[in-house]
Parts: C-alpha cells; sequence; structure tokens
C-alpha cells in the first residue's frame, strides 16, 4: 500500500519532466526548420508562429493530462470515499450487534430479578425493564407481556367467601364499628409496591410501538386502590379485574373490556371509556364527573349511587343496568339507551341533558328543557 503511495508522485515527476523535455526538442526541431526553410525577412515572424503554434499543442496535451490526472484523483478519492463508508457500516453494524447483545443480557438479568424476594431487587427489574422497552422498538411488547403477567402472577383475584372464615367486606363493616383496622385486613387491601410499579410502567408505555391487535391482558387481577392516573390502558383486557377504590382520574381506557369488573367507589373522573364494555360491572359509588362513556355497553352494569355529573353518554347502552340513586345532573344522555334501564326515577332525568334521541323507559318522560 505505501509502495502505491510512493510510486504515484514519482511517476507523476517523470511525466513532468518527459513532457517539458519533448516541448525544447520540438521547439528546437520547429525552429530549425523555419530557420533553414524561411527567407531570411521572415524567419523571426515564422519563429514567433511556430512557438505559439508549439506551445498551443502542448498546452492542449496539458489540458488533457492534467484532467486525466484529475479523474485519476477523483476515483482515487471515490474509492477511499466508498472504503470509509464500509468501514463505518461495519463498525455500525458491530455497534449495534453489541448493543443488542447487552440488551439481551440486561433483559434476561432483569427478569430473572422478578423472582427474587427482596422487594427493591424486583424493583430495580421493573425498572430496568421500562428502560429496554424505551431503548428497543423490538423489545417493546415483549417487556410488557413480561409485566402484565408479573402482574396477573402476583395478584390473582382472591376469593374470601369460601376460603376465609370471614369476608373481607364484612369485616371492614365489623371494624368501622369498633374504629379500628386489624392489621390483617389493611394488609390484604395493600396493594405490594412492586405491583404498583409494574402498573405504572405498564401505564406509561409508549403504545405508539404496539400493533393494533396487540392489548394488555390483565384479567382477574385483584388490585384494590392502584394509583393509575392517566394511565394508559386503551383496549386493556381487565374482564372480572378487582378495580375497587382504584384511582383512575383521565385514564384512557377507550375500548377496553372492563365486563364484570368491581370498580365499586372507584374514581373514574375524566376517564376516557369511550366505546367501553362495561356488562356487569360494579359501579355502585363510583366517581364518573365529566368522563367519556360515549357509546359504552353498561348493560347489566350496577351504577347504584354513581356519580355521572357532566358525563358523556351519548349512544351509550344501559339495558338492565342499575340506576338507583345514580347522580345524572347534566349528564349527556343524548342517543343514550335507557328502555331496559331498573332503578331510574323521572327526578333524575330531569337535570340530565338529553333530546329525541335519548330512550327512555316506559314510565318516564322526556323533561320540558329536553324539546327546547
Amino acid at each position: 500500500m505505501s509502495d502505491n503511495k510512493t510510486d504515484t508522485p514519482r511517476n507523476s515527476f517523470i511525466v513532468l519532466i518527459l513532457f517539458i523535455g519533448l516541448f525544447i526538442i520540438s521547439f528546437f526541431i520547429i525552429a530549425y526548420f523555419v530557420w533553414d526553410i524561411s527567407p531570411s525577412d521572415e524567419r523571426l515572424k515564422n519563429e514567433t508562429e511556430a512557438l505559439k503554434t508549439t506551445a498551443t499543442i502542448f498546452g492542449g496535451i496539458a489540458v488533457f493530462i492534467n484532467a486525466y490526472y484529475a479523474a485519476k484523483r477523483w476515483e482515487a478519492m471515490d474509492k477511499s470515499a466508498e472504503a470509509a463508508n464500509k468501514t463505518a457500516k461495519a463498525a455500525l453494524q458491530n455497534a449495534q450487534a453489541a448493543q443488542d447483545k447487552q440488551i439481551t443480557e440486561r433483559f434476561a438479568k432483569a427478569v430473572e430479578q422478578l423472582g427474587n424476594e427482596k422487594i427493591e431487587t424486583r424493583l430495580g427489574a421493573i425498572y430496568t425493564l421500562e428502560r429496554i422497552a424505551k431503548d428497543s422498538k423490538d423489545d417493546h411488547w415483549t417487556i410488557m407481556e413480561v409485566l402484565t403477567a408479573f402482574v396477573r402472577e402476583n395478584a390473582p383475584l382472591k376469593d374470601f367467601s369460601e376460603k376465609n372464615t370471614e369476608n373481607t367486606d364484612s369485616l371492614i363493616i365489623v371494624n368501622t364499628l369498633n374504629y379500628q383496622k386489624p392489621k390483617e385486613i389493611e394488609e390484604k387491601l395493600k396493594l405490594q409496591t412492586d405491583i404498583q410499579a409494574a402498573l405504572t410502567v405498564i401505564g406509561r408505555r409508549k403504545s405508539e410501538n404496539e400493533l393494533e391487535n396487540q392489548s394488555l391482558d390483565l384479567n382477574n387481577i385483584d388490585i384494590r386502590g392502584a394509583n393509575l392516573i392517566e394511565a394508559n390502558l386503551q383496549g386493556a383486557n381487565l374482564i372480572e379485574a378487582n378495580l375497587q377504590g382504584a384511582n383512575l382520574i383521565e385514564a384512557n381506557l377507550q375500548g377496553a373490556n372492563l365486563n364484570k369488573a368491581n370498580l365499586q367507589g372507584a374514581n373514574l373522573n375524566k376517564a376516557n371509556l369511550q366505546g367501553a364494555y362495561l356488562i356487569e360491572a360494579n359501579l355502585q359509588g363510583a366517581y364518573l364527573i365529566e368522563a367519556n362513556l360515549q357509546k359504552a355497553n353498561l348493560n347489566k352494569a350496577n351504577l347504584q349511587g354513581t356519580f355521572l355529573y357532566k358525563a358523556n353518554l351519548q349512544g351509550a347502552y344501559l339495558n338492565e343496568a342499575n340506576l338507583q340513586g345514580t347522580f345524572l345532573n347534566k349528564a349527556d344522555l343524548q342517543g343514550a339507551d335507557l328502555r331496559g334501564a331498573e332503578n331510574l326515577e323521572q327526578q333524575q332525568i330531569e337535570s340530565a341533558k338529553g333530546d329525541r334521541t335519548t330512550i327512555l323507559p316506559e314510565n318516564l318522560q322526556p323533561p320540558e328543557h329536553w324539546n327546547a
């Protein structure tokens, strides 16, 4: 390689010497013929013309030679640039391979640490997985599946009716009368820190990295009292999930499946439940102030004592839903189907917003202000 670099300037120098020598020889040959053939009075003029002609010819040759070497230089530069690009591409591939290897190792270690008995180790694993999901788009959904599986495995739906000597709700009532809460009940109702952390990471994930057919599987979980403020749970499977007393303010539950879910006393203010499935869901005493329930399916849902102030129920389905004591002040019932709703009274709809598209039970009449 070094020999080729040394030969290039040497060859150029040799060509230059040959060119100058050829020019001098040619000049003297032409001058000789001009001196010998031309009359004495025209020799000087002819010599000048001959010199110009020679200079023009060799100038043209010089231009061609320069163009040739310029092309050679450009060719060499192109080859150098191509070689540099190949080197850079290889370096990038090596760096990517090293990064992929590092991500794989971090992922495997984090998944292993999820089963560690120490809470701080599990928390570290959860946040490590979140970091990997952000760094690697290809691993995003796999990590979401790992985290949802972690929640399902560690917060399964509990059945206190048969396995325990006393029902948890009954114990709470007795405990209220005694003005104290037994430690065992407090522990049962308290959501584990690592479960909450996993739910937080799931709720703030980059959903744009997911395919349309991918949905979070969080069915049959017990996450009472969970903090899911502004959580993105769009299209999530929350069938029969226990979300009693959960904080879901401004959460995105659009199209989510909450059939038979327990949302008793949950805070769903300003939550987006558009098109959500809430068939047989327990929303007793839940807060749905300014919530979007447009076209939601609430058939057979328990809405007893639910607060639906300024909620959007346009086009919602409420067949056989229990609306006893439901607070419907300024709720938008345009297009809602309430003909099969149970325990709905005239005074409840008087303060609601509706129109001719609202379908009421036969025993109720549209308020006068609906026709205004």
